[in-house]
């Protein structure tokens, strides 16, 4: 299953975590997210292993939840201890990697897909890249750590605007609100990405680490309750069933959408 849709390749100290669901825009669901979780577990284990790069297949990053894994079709027990549970398990093991994490982004980071940039410590976008955060629009609510995470890295001015409104935009003003550290064309992302991974791997890697515990651990000693909360809003909005709407209405959003492109 993992080897489906999320699969990884070492070249020296670098490893790279490729997002493999290209038919569907890397879209997640229940299987990448548990492939994830054990990519990053791999990761961690490995001594070789220095720096990990995350990056999706295909035309974009991550386009977000799965719209065809629909949570309002699960029983509250299985939405909580499986997706809830795979994404809780996601974030902690980006948590505890100890390793400088890259995120690759191109096309769009939507969502979901958004917030698993934000778990990154570094973020690369190509200048075509489009953000977004619409879970509220949705019926839903941002989860994967994003809540805590988002917060600290634009601060809560911005949080509170991009999660209330679920606006796109581009890099560049990703960039400008800190949520991205580069942008670089298209054509240039694999070779700054690169250039960035190997200046990582050249570092001491004890103090890397030592680095980067330091920074994570003094962002809130209480990261388990936030993560709590986050999963107990996720489920509550589970449980309103606005779910159903908000994916009825992604629908034609999307036929719309094809329908402009055709």
């Amino acid at each position: 299953m993992t080897a489906a849709v999320v699969y990884s390749e070492q070249i020296g100290a670098i490893r790279t975590i490729t997002l493999d669901r290209p038919h569907v825009l890397n879209a997640i669901d229940d299987a990448l997210l548990e492939g994830l979780a054990e990519e990053f577990l791999a990761a961690a284990r490995d001594p070789d292993c220095r720096v990990v790069i995350l990056r999706g297949a295909g035309r974009v990053f991550c386009a977000g939840g799965d719209v065809a894994d629909m949570p309002s079709l699960r029983t509250e027990t299985d939405y909580r201890t499986r997706r809830l549970a795979a994404e809780q398990a996601v974030a902690r093991a980006v948590r505890e990697l100890d390793r400088p994490l890259v995120a690759q982004i191109h096309g769009a980071a939507i969502g979901g897909g958004c917030v698993l940039a934000a778990l990154c410590d570094l973020r690369v976008a190509a200048t075509d890249t489009r953000f977004s955060l619409p879970e509220t629009a949705y019926g839903t609510t941002a989860s994967l750590g994003g809540i805590f995470m988002l917060t600290r890295i634009v601060g809560l001015g911005r949080a509170f605007e991009l999660l209330y409104l679920g606006e796109r935009f581009t890099a560049e003003r990703a960039f400008e609100i800190g949520l991205v550290n580069r942008v670089v064309d298209a054509i240039d992302l694999d070779a700054e990405v690169s250039r960035l991974a190997t200046r990582l791997a050249d570092q001491f890697p004890r103090e890397m680490m030592l680095t980067r515990r330091a920074i994570l651990d003094g962002l809130d000693l209480e990261f388990s309750l936030a993560a709590r909360l986050e999963t107990e809003a996720a489920m509550t909005a589970h449980l309103s069933g606005d779910v159903v709407e908000g994916f009825k209405r992604a629908r034609v959003r999307m036929r719309a959408s094809k329908g402009n492109h055709s």
